[in-house]
């Protein structure tokens, strides 16, 4: 259930974002067909593979569209993509048929989702294979063949505060770095900070974007940093100096080349300040924590990703 939903949120995340950039609001197979060559398992390896990148498929998608409207007699009525810009509140929906592929019963994973995408009776999808010199039949070759790899998306730690998992971004590992490592690039990517300032110790302090609204004592927030630049790691922990009993929050990113892009491996959790004993509720509460965490962790994969897209 964990992996379902986790994939179904990436996913979404993914599809509002590439729907972002010509201003759709109804997310489509085709937009669930570009989320998933950004997805870091199954599906979006094969994709990659087969050539299935970002560029290529935004490319098939945009001509797709305008044959359609050139077919209706509008030819060059469609909207010049601009940059993702994913608001608060913009009112994204799974169009039906979408909808009905992401979340129909059975196999939750991407590679799961990518076949039933490629069972869709529209035609939609077979035409952008086409576009893309591809075909369903090759593509679930593929994903039998891989079917057998070991999972690189999610590894389950024992704690129910922390997380790991794996995050494709379509950018080379240099510029991917340039961002995940620079404090003042931090409101790109990490939505708790709006704006970032050198501390006189030297590490940073933060405060939420102007847009937040949040309590007094969490405006504030201690940043610092460790960091390996040889090795493409960094580690982020974020504490409110202001709140000495919430939990600090702590984000290790490392990064290692992928086809087409980069693999950003996420440690995620969130650390006690002080040793307090766990409630049985606590231990009832875990897997709700996992689900959580599980969504935190897709989002900071999803927003390094669309920082650099």
């Amino acid at each position: 259930m964990t992996t379902a939903m986790g994939n179904a949120h990436r996913l979404t995340r993914y599809a509002m974002e590439e729907a972002s950039r010509t201003g759709r609001t109804e997310l489509g197979v085709e937009h669930l067909f570009l989320a998933l060559t950004l997805d870091e398992a199954d599906a979006g390896q094969v994709l990659r593979a087969a050539g299935a990148t970002i560029a290529a498929a935004r490319e098939a998608v945009a001509a797709e569209e305008a044959a359609h409207l050139a077919a209706l007699g509008a030819a060059g009525a469609g909207l010049a993509p601009g940059p993702i810009a994913v608001g608060p509140s913009a009112g994204w929906a799974w169009s039906p048929v979408a909808e009905r592929v992401l979340t129909s019963p059975g196999d939750g994973t991407s590679a799961g989702i990518l076949r039933r995408l490629l069972d869709e009776p529209s035609g939609a999808i077979e035409a952008l294979l086409r576009r893309l010199n591809m075909t369903a039949d090759d593509l679930r070759a593929r994903l039998d063949a891989a079917a057998g790899l070991p999972p690189v998306t999610t590894v389950r730690r024992r704690h129910p505060l922390a997380r790991s998992a794996a995050s494709f971004v379509a950018a080379p590992v240099d510029e991917t770095w340039a961002l995940v490592s620079d404090p003042e690039r931090l409101p790109e990517w990490e939505d708790s900070v709006g704006h970032v300032s050198a501390a006189p110790d030297g590490d940073w302090v933060a405060t939420p974007r102007d847009d937040v609204e949040t309590r007094p004592a969490f405006r504030r927030l201690s940043i610092s940093r460790t960091m390996d630049a040889d090795a493409h790691h960094v580690t982020w922990t974020f504490r409110y100096p202001d709140a000495p009993k919430a939990n600090a929050r702590r984000i290790g990113l490392r990064l290692e080349p992928a086809a087409g892009g980069t693999t950003v491996h996420i440690d995620y959790s969130w650390e006690r300040t002080y040793r307090r004993r766990r409630s049985g509720l606590g231990w009832m509460m875990a897997p709700l924590y996992r689900v959580a965490l599980a969504m935190q962790v897709a989002r900071v994969g999803a927003a390094i990703g669309a920082a650099v897209r």
